[in-house]
């Protein structure tokens, strides 16, 4: 039978260009490799331990503790579910609008996962960060932006530079396109009237970055449906249709092809997410 912490339920709260809040729920171990981080994240570990490797870091926070996550960050997520238990976090997702009212411009760009160790200080402001995205108050958005926008205060106080690196990453500009609407069609034409230049210099551009337009819109979707199945509770069917898929079952093997997992381990804890982790540190081992 799966546990979850005590209290844990998953959910997903918004306030339109500040944050956005997740509570995470994984039943199973599971890795996810490749994966890019869209915009800049704190992940809160409550449950369980989160590790983030790439080719120069590898970085893990075991509860209570807090992982800082640049955008435009590609890395290998692995979250640990406790046996007989789960992993669960909260994730506090900024927005660009947020992030340039309080980001130092002079700051150096943070390119790497940081993992912190939240005083009770810090503690506390992601707590009203929390409540405040929640709407639990009748304050105004710009009280919220200033509760939330502490967080990016104190990210900064550690020697966090928030501001992505200056040069444009057309990839993040098309996902950010893409996750208004990842179920609907999005012809090459469309995409790059969006982004103001022709379809053949964006078939080039991507072509040049090893990549293509409907690479990215397939793994939008599948994140996408993997944040909806973490935090949230609609049914996989549903989730399948909200990333653009009418069968489930295609969806499923698309998600299990991508993740290695398929989208019922994310909600019930299965021997086979179990091997997902145990197979990831397995790779790391050979990889010396």
């Amino acid at each position: 039978m799966q546990k979850f912490s005590e209290n844990a339920r998953r959910s997903t709260c918004a306030l339109a260009d500040i944050a956005v809040h997740c509570s995470i729920l994984q039943a199973s171990t599971g890795s996810f490799r490749h994966f890019l981080i869209d915009q800049p994240a704190l992940i809160h570990v409550k449950n369980g331990w989160k590790r983030i490797v790439t080719n120069e870091a590898d970085v893990t926070a075991v509860p209570g503790e807090a992982i800082f996550l640049p955008q435009g960050l590609e890395c290998t997520v692995i979250n640990g579910a406790e046996e007989n238990g789960s992993y669960h976090s909260d994730a506090y997702v900024f927005s660009s609008a947020l992030v340039a009212f309080y980001a130092d411009a002079a700051a150096h760009s943070t390119n790497e996962a940081i993992r912190i160790e939240p005083d009770s200080g810090f503690l506390d402001a992601l707590e009203r960060a929390r409540l405040a995205i929640a709407g639990k108050d009748a304050a105004s958005d710009d009280i919220h932006r200033h509760i939330v926008g502490e967080l990016l205060i104190r990210l900064q106080a550690l020697g966090i530079g928030l501001l992505p690196d200056p040069r444009e990453n057309l990839c993040l500009r098309i996902r950010g396109l893409i996750r208004t609407e990842p179920a609907q069609e999005w012809p090459a034409g469309s995409v790059a009237g969006a982004l103001g230049m022709s379809e053949a210099t964006l078939r080039r551009r991507l072509s040049q970055v090893g990549t293509s337009l409907t690479d990215i819109i397939a793994d939008v979707r599948m994140t996408t449906a993997l944040a909806l199945l973490q935090a949230t509770e609609l049914p996989i069917n549903r989730v399948a249709l909200d990333v653009g898929y009418e069968s489930a079952s295609k969806f499923a093997a698309r998600f299990r092809a991508r993740f290695g997992l398929s989208p019922r381990d994310i909600r019930i804890a299965t021997e086979a997410g179990e091997r997902s982790g145990a197979e990831f540190e397995r790779s790391r081992a050979a990889a010396g």
